[in-house]
């Protein structure tokens, strides 16, 4: 009597072409960079010129408006897979964020459905769990257009979770803070505090937990939900984390520069990132305000686990070192690190925020 081998977990359907919507960008790269070495082909559709990275013949480009039908009919020619990460950011106006994000997503859904597509995998955020709030300030503040961006996300889920039951084979994902070589965003802030030796500012002792993901990790957990039937959630993060003050002191002993964590009271932290982002002059992201918030923030990674196999391999140390290690070398070799605020201007007006505060 033989044996019954019962198959478990989803089965495996490895696209032969992958649409990247949004793909010249850091998260684009390094996607391009995960499918490749599995033998995919790449297309990539954005509204930037074609970056000098994907120069190579095998690597597809498609310049164009993702809103566009015309242009998605050509996007979508013999494309089995789509990975939706065409999204405009919060600092946007909130026409442009609606358009993009929520019409953007309803359109590429349609074509999608209309070109026999076998699946679609939306590059969802972590906003979409925050509640919504009411800002009494100008219509167009910065503290507005974040909540705008937040209601635009949920709603692209929405479109499509009813793409979905319409018998689109679609899976959401919602990755913690991302970082990695090619990108350190607003965290080059607190990198250039380390190189040149400063105090580094930890948010009300910094005790909480809050869990990052290494974008490696990330797009090789994207890479599996690919080649899978699965729908639904999925949230990815790293598997080890400490607390955020260790996390950042393991950061300090690796890069050696002398700089020290400076203790700032929660409250002073909060209030001064909040003057600064009414001033629209916010140089730090969602990791600082809730880290500011002093609560833990972990997302149950186990279901990618289970279901696709994913084994996160970089702890939230490793991911900051690694991104610490590759700003330092760039900067050292170009003299530049493109950023989405000046780090010097960012560093004093932090610094004068939180002693005017104190001070009070």
């Amino acid at each position: 009597m033989t044996d019954t081998v019962v198959e478990s977990g989803p089965r495996p359907r490895q696209p032969t072409r992958v649409l990247i919507t949004g793909g010249a960008g850091f998260l684009g790269m390094h996607l391009t960079e995960c499918f490749r070495r599995a033998k995919i082909t790449v297309r990539l559709l954005d509204l930037a010129e074609r970056p000098t990275w994907s120069q190579a013949p095998e690597i597809e480009y498609v310049r164009g408006d993702i809103r566009d039908g015309k242009t998605l009919a050509i996007a979508l020619s013999g494309v089995d897979a789509v990975v939706h990460a065409a999204f405009v950011s919060p600092r946007q106006t909130q026409e442009l964020i609606y358009s993009v994000n929520v019409e953007g997503t309803r359109t590429l859904c349609a074509q999608v459905s209309a070109h026999g597509v076998q699946r679609l995998i939306l590059l969802s955020s972590t906003i979409v769990q925050w509640p919504p709030k009411v800002h009494p300030f100008f219509s167009d503040s910065p503290l507005t257009r974040l909540d705008a961006y937040r209601a635009s996300r949920v709603e692209a889920e929405q479109i499509v979770v009813t793409y979905e039951r319409q018998g689109l084979r679609s899976a959401l994902v919602r990755p913690k803070t991302f970082i990695g070589p090619g990108r350190v965003s607003a965290f080059a802030l607190i990198f250039e505090w380390i190189r040149i030796g400063r105090p580094v500012p930890v948010l009300g002792g910094g005790e909480n937990r809050y869990q990052l993901l290494d974008i490696r990790d990330m797009v090789e957990g994207i890479r599996l939900l690919a080649a899978t039937d699965v729908t639904g959630v999925f949230s990815l993060g790293a598997r080890e984390f400490c607390t955020v003050h260790e996390d950042l002191q393991s950061l300090l002993d690796h890069a050696r520069t002398g700089a020290r964590l400076w203790t700032v009271p929660g409250w002073a932290g909060r209030r001064a990132l909040r003057m600064m982002e009414l001033c629209n002059l916010t140089p730090l992201s969602e990791w600082h305000y809730k880290s500011a918030s002093g609560h833990d923030a972990i997302a149950d990674i186990g279901r990618a686990e289970r279901e696709l196999g994913w084994r996160p391999q970089r702890s939230n140390a490793q991911a900051l070192m690694e991104a610490y290690d590759w700003y330092v070398a760039t900067l050292r070799s170009t003299g530049i690190v493109n950023t989405t605020q000046p780090i010097p201007l960012g560093h004093r007006l932090l610094k004068v925020g939180l002693q005017w505060i104190l001070l009070r």
